[in-house]
């Protein structure tokens, strides 16, 4: 599995919150980031998708609808690797540490992490 640039990740959060196949229309009204994409456009990143793994065409009727192959949850396990792996030499404490010194998470936000991590060493007393 590869990281998706921006583009077609846009499209893949369209298809994963979408709870049937998605049809290509649907998927043009839905994106957000390019206002320009053309149709011609979209048939291009919905192939390459679709040669990635990523995706599966089947045919409705006419048209060609989408499901994905790959789950959000899935990708987003891929993806928090690679990131921790490369910018932050796989440290958690690295990565959370520049988030908060940026100002990018909140004293909420630690808290919430920090109730989180207890929760693993209450599962662990049991």
């Amino acid at each position: 599995m590869r990281r998706l640039p921006e583009s077609e990740l846009e499209i893949m959060m369209i298809v994963w919150n979408s709870s049937e196949a998605v049809s290509v229309n649907r998927i043009l009204e839905q994106m957000t980031k390019d206002k320009d994409l053309t149709l011609g456009a979209l048939h291009s990143y919905l192939k390459r998708l679709v040669n990635k793994g990523f995706l599966i065409t089947r045919k409705r009727g006419k048209q060609n609808v989408y499901e994905a192959l790959i789950t959000q949850t899935e990708y987003q396990e891929m993806e928090s690797r690679t990131i921790l792996k490369q910018l932050y030499n796989g440290s958690l404490k690295t990565f959370v540490a520049t988030l908060y010194n940026s100002d990018q998470i909140t004293r909420e936000d630690v808290d919430e992490l920090r109730s989180f991590i207890d929760s693993f060493s209450d599962k662990s007393e049991d």
